[in-house]
């Protein structure tokens, strides 16, 4: 029998649309912080472990922030999460 993989983690980053730079990061199955909400927060993009993910994303730290806090914040400075502004997950 062989062994199953883990199914990597995805994320849903949302970002701040008067600070684009400003994003928060939630696991899929995760509820969404109260203080993003619609009109002051936009969803951004889904990141998957092992894709590509926003300049600003550290996996370790955010594995730990979500454990944490339930959220993780960082800072994009591209101010974009399009796929061209990323960077493969390490």
């Amino acid at each position: 029998m062989q062994a199953s993989r883990p199914t990597p983690t995805l994320y849903r980053v949302f970002q701040r649309r008067c600070q684009p730079g400003l994003c928060c990061a939630v696991r899929e199955a995760t509820l969404v912080p109260l203080f993003v909400r619609p009109g002051t927060w936009d969803f951004g993009a889904d990141v998957r472990e092992g894709g590509s993910l926003p300049f600003g994303f550290q996996p370790a730290p955010a594995r730990e922030a979500i454990a944490a806090f339930g959220y993780y914040l960082f800072h994009n400075p591209c101010e974009t999460l399009e796929p061209k502004h990323s960077r493969r997950w390490a």
